[in-house]
């Protein structure tokens, strides 16, 4: 290990013993002190996959781009709300619009309400439906907020709600009870995400796609929607700037924005921040950092646009109007629609070299816009659909932008935690951070490592474009993934399954 990698490490492990994390990005960050309550008995392999598969590569047949299947019916939210600052508090009035996307009635709505995953955070105030008749039935459990219907959704139906809610923010601690999230706030800036009550994707036969808050990982599953969002702020100090999932429409204290074909909307709000901005084509790139961290500020900035042009250039046009990277008053990251969290740890550890984990976890954060935000899929039973697809182009970055880091990327990065485990594993089924990290992200980066030498660079970047055009704007699962590659190599890949994957 190099010397200055000695000291990035040092300097992550003193301050993950002050606030233990899990990362998203899969980066080195502290390991959570408790233990599922699942059973763990999947069996992990013992074999460690080299970069060099046994498997003689076999020639692509010439395919051309799946049509894009156009995505079902998708909820719709109007949501005005007002920002305390200095009392950290929210008020908020969200409309949506609730859409029966399948073929089947559908007897009972949900909707995620993660805030109330949090004690004393979340207050319902009110609940309607569109034409202003109160809702009398419903139960607020934990994140499930249940409305059962007097007449079912019939299939391509909608129904329209309207609620009144407030939040009183929580101060941003990792704790074992709730797990590591931006949600909350810090001396320096207030984050909401996950903040209002969402619509989750239906899946026919099965129902409402709803998992358990887990410690680590995600589990928060998210279908497209439309967003118009009105965010005012109260007793903010001056200078006080807001990043967010969008472009600001607004003036004054009202803050505007308008999305579309979006998973999520979040904010992150600071009168500490020092902005960056840069056009790239249609898009515009924008970063989020305190004052004191300009440098290494730039260093993120710089890579999270040198990886969106490359990002758009391998997998396919990105088409939202803004990209926002924000550093984070916390040890995580974290991705969002249209906007990532990258950790202050990073930030504190940077030593001016392409070798870092700031630029590695900005190409990884910025990646998810592809493989979460435009491809989506079920982060709690197959996380390794976006994080593996994420961790890897970590790698292309360096490999097309900075081939001399590529040696420090493949040891430092992936070789140096010797990682094993089946990339196919659950969240809820894993043993613990580590073990869920090494499997998912970094032997999900050796599979498409693998993967990439035994059907050829030209069937493996043609099928991650045809993957992205084919599913823009849908939810994926490992059938789809391996359907659309078929299209582009008929290569055995039985040894290599055999090997990564646990079925």
């Amino acid at each position: 290990m190099m010397p200055s990698m000695k000291n990035i490490l040092l300097a992550i492990i003193v301050i993950s013993l002050i606030l233990p994390v899990a990362a998203c990005s899969g980066a080195p960050q502290a390991e959570p002190t408790a233990t599922p309550t699942v059973p763990t008995d999947t069996p992990v392999p013992s074999v460690t996959a080299s970069i060099t598969p046994s498997v003689t590569p076999q020639p692509s047949p010439t395919v051309s781009p799946t049509a894009t299947v156009p995505p079902p019916s998708k909820p719709n939210y109007v949501i005005s709300a007002q920002l305390d600052y200095a009392y950290r508090h929210l008020s908020v009035e969200e409309s949506l619009t609730i859409p029966n996307p399948s073929d089947e009635p559908i007897s009972e709505l949900i909707l995620v309400v993660q805030p109330n995953n949090y004690p004393g955070v979340f207050t319902l105030r009110e609940i309607a439906w569109g034409d202003g008749s109160p809702v009398e039935a419903y139960t607020l459990q934990g994140i499930r907020l249940r409305i059962p219907l007097d007449e079912p959704l019939a299939p391509r139906d909608e129904r329209m709600l309207s609620l009144r809610y407030e939040l009183q923010m929580p101060p941003l601690v990792q704790s074992e009870e709730v797990g590591p999230t931006p949600f909350g706030y810090t001396t320096r800036q207030i984050n909401l995400v996950d903040w209002y009550p969402f619509v989750p994707p239906y899946q026919p036969g099965e129902g409402w796609v709803v998992h358990n808050p887990w410690y680590y990982g995600e589990h928060l599953v998210f279908p497209v929607a439309d967003f118009d969002i009105a965010l005012t702020l109260k007793n903010a100090p001056n200078g006080t700037m807001v990043a967010a999932s969008s472009l600001d429409q607004g003036d004054g204290e009202t803050h505007r924005y308008h999305l579309e074909n979006g998973r999520n909307f979040v904010f992150s709000v600071s009168p500490s921040y020092h902005r960056f901005e840069q056009q790239v084509g249609d898009t515009t790139v924008l970063g989020y950092v305190f004052g004191q961290y300009q440098s290494p500020g730039v260093a993120a900035f710089d890579a999270t646009v040198e990886s969106f042009e490359l990002y758009s250039e391998l997998f396919g046009p990105y088409e939202q109007p803004s990209l926002t990277m924000v550093q984070g008053d916390f040890l995580h990251d974290m991705e969002y629609q249209g906007l990532h969290f990258l950790s202050r740890g990073f930030f504190n550890t940077y030593d001016d070299k392409m070798g870092s984990f700031l630029i590695t976890i900005a190409a990884h954060e910025t990646a998810h816009q592809w493989w979460y935000g435009i491809v989506g899929n079920n982060q709690a039973l197959e996380p390794w659909l976006d994080e593996a697809l994420a961790t890897y182009s970590e790698r292309l970055f360096y490999e097309h932008l900075y081939p001399d880091a590529l040696t420090w990327w493949t040891e430092q990065r992936v070789h140096f935690y010797q990682p094993s485990g089946w990339v196919d594993s659950v969240l809820h089924y894993t043993d613990g951070y580590r073990p869920y990290r090494d499997a998912v992200y970094l032997r999900g980066a050796l599979f498409l490592h693998d993967l990439r030498a035994v059907i050829g660079d030209e069937a493996f970047f043609a099928f991650l474009k045809d993957y992205t055009a084919t599913y823009r704007y849908q939810l994926v699962d490992r059938e789809d993934f391996f359907t659309t590659l078929s299209k582009h190599s008929q290569a055995d890949l039985s040894d290599l399954l055999a090997v990564y994957f646990q079925e």
